[in-house]
């Protein structure tokens, strides 16, 4: 049987043809999708890159403020030392704002830069950021971001806010089998930087050192805009629960949220006659304030910590009243024909201007 031949006739070659049809074209068809799902994969990392790119901006210019605020505060701190004045200028360019900026802008494009280096090298992309082409090997920071491209705004007493302008982007995928490129603009970035928690310089050096004070927000103060017919004693509700020489807000207000083994730290408030925190790293008064208002607060001094450098009155506890040398005068609870002194936490008289008085809502005496 070995030696036996097979011959194929007419019609049997003639039933072979579609199956050889069906065999090329079924190798096209494998072909074509391995192309059409290279192009898919390939879109789709291109797409998260652009993605990532974009969420990286975000995040770094909300740690990079933080940070910027954090190092303005000490470096104001660090530099004190009872014989010189550490705080930024009033000036462009020596101001605090500037400092921040500066600060901010370097950490940005350092942190951006290494973010998209780590994406070409884990993508094989290429990124072109505001005209700079990364270097996937470099080492040295693109400078994406400038001043242009920044703006630092603030609105309320607890945080700033730092406003990047749009940029182009352009990932760009270089392969054997099809390129592919993804050109597109940032959105503008508008990030919050909370300055909860950090120290305030302007207390620090205005006490000679004796008094530290970490900014944490009031929580009993109620806006004015929601309030129908209300006044300040309902704003800031220092006065409410009276007992003989207490008034329980104020008290808490007094204490704040941080009690410390070096004392207490009083909350701040909102108060359109404040500082706002660049007022406080530039040692502005409520008159030099460059405002708005409502990026204004004021807190308490405790201690009396300059009686030694400011001798012969009794100062009012407001921060900026205190250090202008400005005469408090007491509140006093009535009950049952007793006169009481309202006091601080550790007994002493609290004392207080008559403006500041009106501006707090609180009354020179309460009966109960």
């Amino acid at each position: 049987m070995d030696d036996k031949g097979y011959v194929f006739t007419p019609l049997t070659f003639l039933l072979f043809i579609p199956v050889i049809i069906l065999a090329v074209s079924f190798s096209g068809i494998v072909n074509e999708v391995n192309t059409i799902s290279s192009i898919v994969i390939g879109g789709d990392v291109t797409a998260t890159v652009a993605n990532n790119v974009v969420e990286a901006i975000k995040e770094d210019t909300a740690d990079a403020g933080r940070n910027a605020a954090f190092t303005a505060t000490r470096t104001v701190i660090d530099n004190y030392n009872l014989h010189n004045n550490p705080f930024f200028g009033t000036s462009p360019g020596t101001d605090s704002r500037s400092f921040i900026e500066t600060n901010t802008l370097t950490i940005i494009n350092q942190n951006i830069t290494n973010t998209c280096r780590v994406i070409e090298q884990q993508t094989g992309r290429t990124i072109i950021i505001n005209g700079f082409t990364v270097d996937p090997n470099g080492t040295s920071a693109d400078q994406i971001f400038t001043s242009a491209n920044m703006n630092i705004s603030q609105s309320d007493p607890y945080g700033f806010n730092i406003t990047l302008t749009s940029i182009p982007v352009s990932i760009i995928q270089n392969s054997t089998t099809n390129n592919q490129s993804f050109v597109f603009n940032t959105p503008p970035v508008n990030v919050y930087i909370s300055i909860t928690q950090l120290e305030d310089p302007y207390i620090w050096v205005n006490t000679y050192g004796h008094n530290s004070s970490v900014i944490y927000p009031y929580p009993y103060y109620t806006a004015s805009s929601s309030i129908i017919g209300g006044n300040n004693s309902s704003i800031y509700h220092m006065g409410d629960q009276v007992t003989a020489g207490k008034l329980s807000y104020l008290t808490q207000t007094l204490v704040g949220a941080t009690p410390t083994t070096s004392g207490y730290m009083s909350y701040y408030f909102p108060d359109v006659h404040g500082l706002t925190f660049f007022d406080r790293l530039e040692n502005r008064t409520n008159d030099t304030s460059l405002g708005p208002n409502s990026a204004k607060m004021s807190t308490f001094i405790l201690w009396n910590p300059n009686y030694q450098n400011m001798p012969g009155y009794k100062p009012s506890y407001l921060d900026h009243e205190y250090f202008e040398g400005i005469n408090g005068t007491p509140i006093t609870t009535t009950h049952g024909g007793v006169v009481t002194n309202v006091t601080d936490p550790i007994g002493n008289v609290f004392y207080l201007s008559n403006t500041y008085q009106g501006i707090l809502g609180l009354l020179s005496n309460y009966n109960f």
